[in-house]
């Protein structure tokens, strides 16, 4: 089977005007992509207060060294999100602290964040982080990988850091880290760009469109799983210095970018999926409606063969059965992160695990990539015969294009 990540080709950048007291801001992913934004995993704070549609108001715990998690001390005002650092007790604590986490999920595949936010005071001692991590942490997502872009150990440096956090037992590991010198003394004292590339089996993390780290994993989930995105004050500095207190750390905005221009994806409507490998297409077993049968390839074009697909609000795509209803799933209660992972049919529900980006490659093919694990729907080892069983696994640039799919009117 395939093993290594494949390139995209091109070059965009995107300038978006932003309202209210913001000026204009150059976004520009890094060079050699051609980047999408995606409005649904970005935000630009510009309403008057935090948009539930997108984010959770709290993170999974409650309390951070000597703080304590409030939700009145997050709000959206002047164009930005506002996480405050206050002087009063709350939950046995003396101190308390503002924190979101997303409700969108950040593709990993090909994908770039990007967040521009000026940290809290360095006087008032309460660390900032942007951080990248989904709730609840479960043995399916094993290792449950959290990327922390950044956070404020050291103000003249980018810090940024690996983690696992594996379930069933659960075991906590640091993983990588690294610290960049930025060449300011004080990155607290004004707004900076903060951004995460992951693709070709790399995390790039950028400063103010710097380069400061580039690194590979021993885990896929660490460059292709989606996560939320989490903005948090944290109590990892020790005691808070009061005389500094109330003190804010302001979000400017979070914009996620894809790697493709989706030319010529296809519109609504139903399908043939047929492998560019095989020439057979994507079925459901003819007569089988039980959840969490196994998607096979036949040589077929009748109704277990086609499909109904229906773009989503994020960009990606539902694939639906014409024969039975039931969704394309990503088997999502076990082994999401891995190679050979089953992709099976389930009643529909449209959670993660059943949405799909469709990227064009070439020559009229398009990879189907699980918005869930970033990794592309595969015939297994690149069978050519009826029957054959239909997975996920890293896509690769094409040598052999069992990974890889072409739409016929059905």
């Amino acid at each position: 089977m395939k093993k290594a990540a494949g390139a995209a080709a091109g070059c965009a950048a995107a300038l978006l005007l932003v309202g209210g007291p913001k000026l204009a801001v150059n976004a520009a992913p890094p060079a050699g992509g051609n980047w999408t934004l995606l409005p649904a995993a970005s935000d630009e704070f510009s309403g008057s207060g935090l948009d539930s549609s997108k984010w959770n108001n709290g993170i999974w715990y409650d309390v951070t060294g000597e703080l304590a998690f409030s939700p009145d001390n997050v709000k959206v005002e002047n164009g930005n999100l506002v996480l405050e650092a206050k002087k009063e007790e709350r939950n046995g604590k003396l101190f308390t602290a503002g924190a979101v986490e997303s409700k969108f999920e950040v593709p990993g595949t090909d994908s770039y964040v990007e967040v521009r936010a000026k940290a809290l005071d360095k006087r008032a001692n309460v660390l900032s982080a942007i951080w990248m991590q989904s709730s609840p942490l479960n043995w399916a997502m094993n290792p449950n990988p959290e990327i922390d872009i950044m956070e404020t150990f050291d103000y003249s440096k980018l810090t940024s850091t690996l983690h696992i956090w594996k379930q069933s037992p659960s075991v906590h590991l640091q993983v990588g880290q690294n610290r960049w010198n930025t060449g300011l003394a004080d990155i607290s004292a004004d707004y900076h760009t903060y951004g995460l590339e992951r693709s070709n089996g790399k995390m790039k993390f950028y400063f103010d469109g710097r380069l400061a780290w580039e690194r590979s994993s021993s885990w896929d989930s660490f460059v292709e799983l989606s996560r939320h995105m989490v903005l948090s004050l944290e109590g990892h500095l020790g005691h808070p210095n009061e005389a500094f207190l109330p003190s804010t750390f302001l979000v400017d905005y979070v914009r996620t970018y894809y790697n493709s221009d989706f030319a010529g994806a296809p519109t609504d409507g139903v399908y043939h999926l047929v492998n560019a490998e095989s020439g057979k297409a994507l079925a459901v077993v003819q007569g089988n409606d039980e959840n969490a049968s196994q998607l096979i390839q036949t040589s077929g074009r009748g109704r277990e063969t086609s499909w109904l697909l229906k773009r989503n609000y994020d960009g990606t795509y539902s694939i639906l059965s014409r024969q039975n209803g039931k969704s394309a799933d990503l088997t999502a209660d076990r082994n999401v992160t891995e190679n050979g992972t089953a992709v099976t049919q389930y009643d529909y529900h449209g959670g993660i695990n059943q949405k799909w980006y469709v990227v064009p490659t070439e020559n009229g093919r398009f990879k189907l990539i699980s918005a869930l694990s970033g990794k592309a729907l595969c015939v297994k080892d690149a069978a050519v015969s009826d029957g054959a069983p239909v997975i996920q696994w890293i896509w690769e640039n094409p040598s052999v294009l069992n990974d890889e799919w072409v739409f016929e009117r059905g």
